[in-house]
């Protein structure tokens, strides 16, 4: 689940710093996205772990939606200091903070406490794929993953790829990407619906 949320969050991370100039261009420019993603999930031996897909909006600074819709439903809301969690099969909402949810992960960023380069080694990475790369690594642990790679270009994020400290390796790629465009409010205000279970971290 936090793996999850960590994925969401680095879509709206990083303030500028040396080793972040290459995507300089995403984040002065791109206030909002829209997307679809597909996110696969694999153990360290390469093996199938889970398959899903969904839709995305992305407000910066802070605000995001993250709807699965396979091989499960399920919604992840960011505003402000919080995010909630809602699995309408459980009819159930979790509420954590960002900060308890994540600690010292991309969440501070998210919420513009903290440089890039001082919480992860920056490391510019071979251009594949069509894609330029920059790889983060945490110069401290306790954070559930390795590390997080992030393939652009231009001023478009297309593939992040995380390794979690179980050496799971999640690949999300995002497609049908709309930049710039007004998004309602209502989108990033989680309003449980009735008779859901309302727990608080």
């Amino acid at each position: 689940m936090m793996r999850r949320i960590g994925l969401v969050l680095v879509l709206g991370i990083m303030p500028m710093s040396a080793g972040a100039r290459d995507l300089s261009r995403f984040f002065s420019e791109v206030h909002t996205l829209k997307a679809r993603f597909t996110q696969v999930v694999r153990d360290r031996h390469g093996a199938l772990v889970s398959r899903g897909q969904g839709r995305l909006w992305l407000k910066r600074p802070g605000e995001f939606r993250w709807d699965y819709k396979t091989p499960y439903h399920e919604q992840i809301v960011g505003h402000g200091s919080g995010v909630w969690i809602y699995d309408p099969g459980l009819a159930q909402a979790t509420r954590y903070s960002l900060n308890q949810a994540l600690g010292r992960t991309p969440a501070l960023l998210l919420a513009g406490r903290g440089h890039l380069s001082r919480l992860f080694i920056i490391q510019h990475l071979p251009h594949r794929q069509g894609l330029t790369w920059i790889k983060l690594k945490p110069r401290s642990r306790g954070q559930g993953f390795r590390w997080i790679r992030i393939g652009y270009k231009a001023v478009r994020i297309q593939r992040i790829v995380l390794r979690d400290t179980l050496d799971q390796t999640t690949t999300i790629d995002l497609r049908d990407s709309q930049l710039n465009q007004a998004l309602p409010a209502a989108l990033f205000r989680f309003q449980a619906p009735p008779h859901t279970a309302i727990v608080r971290e």
